[in-house]
């Protein structure tokens, strides 16, 4: 079984006419309009949790996710407005401009069952449930532009009946796609940030207490759940006061006094610019997260009228203090169980493409995160499971991985690697669509299984 990689990337260094375009075609497709008092109560910071990811324990209005998105990208073409989340924005706008792009081939060329498709989508109300339909309308997009594919088919579910998501006619034959999305946050992910955001918490109220700005990094050489808040604060003092890193068995610890922030014009906060500048902190970077405490005054938008004033501002004025704490995890277990990713979905896509032709296809999208590096392990275990089991039979598995990120010049980026398998069955040499959601870099090759191609930084593309 041959097995590779490639890597695709995309600029989402938008203008406001692109955004404006899609936003309106999705509406115009999915039979949307714009909710103006929703967005201006959006925009003006009345809403914030609209845009936030639902198994985040956060209660959230009942809307659909689509407006949720629809939201989110509008805010992009409203700025400076009263608040801006810059980072779920991100995503917005590229979900809506795949949506936009996804919907006019489809509909386009009169692919069948797409309707159907397009009211599952509309009427979702859980974030994963609609990444999942997303998942399949951006994917059967994909195969309709190939070159040898002469039709797709959405097939229509059946309660109780393993069927694919959508069939499909080509030069090499009939075969059949299943789509699989892992949902964008497991149990134990959570689980790990919740604890470390609650262990930082901590320590940052200990400096507050004693009125001291500080940066700090820790690192967690085990599960932060089996940490005590008291033991961790207590290395983080020692760490400033010594002006020396504290090294334990479970955690290394350093810290430094912050300098008094100091800035020209109003700063947009929380963003990539301002984490970057301040704390040395981007996604794209070795830390797994930061944790951030802040006073000081904001700035709110001149002329708001009487019935969207009290709403949350994230603009900074000034700042009175502050605290930081990065964190990151070297402990090999639990990035072992950080990395793993549930491979149920994937047996039961090669359940419901047997026997449906030899090139069949289980398309998994995989949402990663850059610190913790590639998932080479999971894939690997995931290649020696299916080579040691004669009964799964199918042309190729596709791992779409994502990441969505942002730049401290606040240019949007979307990484995404393909990782395929080939199977008994195949009848082609190569998958016939890996890269789903980035067009393939022109001229270059893939990385190795499992890892990918180490892509520039896109604040150094021109």
């Amino acid at each position: 079984m041959n097995s590779e990689s490639l890597s695709a990337w995309a600029e989402g260094n938008f203008g406001p006419k692109e955004v404006r375009r899609a936003i309106a075609g999705v509406c115009a497709k999915l039979g949307r309009s714009e909710d103006v008092a929703l967005q201006e109560a959006f925009d003006a910071g009345l809403h914030p949790n609209i845009l936030t990811y639902g198994k985040l324990g956060v209660e959230l209005p009942s809307l659909p996710i689509i407006d949720r998105y629809l939201v989110g990208a509008t805010s992009f073409l409203h700025q400076p407005s009263n608040y801006y989340d810059i980072f779920r924005a991100c995503r917005c706008v590229y979900v809506v401009q795949l949506l936009d792009a996804a919907l006019e081939t489809l509909l386009r060329k009169k692919t069948r069952g797409t309707e159907e498709r397009m009211q599952r989508l509309v009427r979702e109300m859980e974030h994963d449930g609609f990444d999942a339909a997303l998942f399949e309308l951006v994917t059967a997009a994909r195969y309709v532009e190939h070159p040898d594919v002469s039709g797709v088919e959405f097939i229509s579910e059946s309660p109780g009946k393993k069927t694919p998501d959508f069939l499909v006619q080509a030069q090499w034959g009939g075969s059949c796609v299943e789509c699989k999305k892992v949902d964008r946050n497991q149990n134990f992910t959570i689980e790990i940030r919740n604890a470390a955001r609650d262990l930082l918490n901590g320590v940052i109220e200990r400096f507050r207490s004693k009125g001291l700005s500080v940066l700090a990094e820790v690192t967690f050489n085990c599960d932060p759940l089996t940490l005590k808040p008291e033991t961790l604060a207590d290395a983080s003092c020692d760490a400033l006061q010594q002006r020396t890193p504290i090294i334990e068995s479970d955690f290394t610890v350093k810290a430094a006094l912050l300098p008094r922030f100091r800035s020209s014009s109003y700063t947009l906060y929380p963003s990539a610019k301002f984490n970057w500048e301040r704390y040395g902190y981007r996604v794209r970077g070795e830390w797994f997260g930061v944790v951030q405490q802040l006073f000081g005054s904001r700035a709110v938008r001149a002329g708001l009228p009487a019935h969207l004033r009290g709403g949350m501002s994230s603009w900074i004025n000034e700042i009175d203090w502050d605290a930081a704490l990065k964190w990151k995890i070297s402990s090999e277990d639990v990035l072992a169980r950080y990395r793993r990713f549930a491979f149920d979905s994937v047996f039961n896509g090669l359940a419901q493409i047997k026997n449906f032709g030899g090139n069949s296809t289980v398309h998994v999208w995989l949402e990663t995160e850059y610190s913790v590096g590639a998932r080479q392990d999971a894939l690997v275990n995931l290649l020696g499971r299916l080579l040691t089991n004669p009964a799964n039979q199918f042309g190729w598995i596709v791992i779409n991985e994502t990441l969505f990120d942002i730049s401290p010049q606040g240019r949007f980026d979307l990484i995404e690697h393909g990782h395929f398998i080939r199977g008994p069955t195949a009848v082609t040499p190569e998958a016939p669509v890996c890269g789903v959601f980035a067009d393939e870099i022109p001229h270059e090759g893939g990385g190795e299984f499992g890892l990918g191609r180490e892509l520039p930084d896109i604040d150094e593309l021109p």
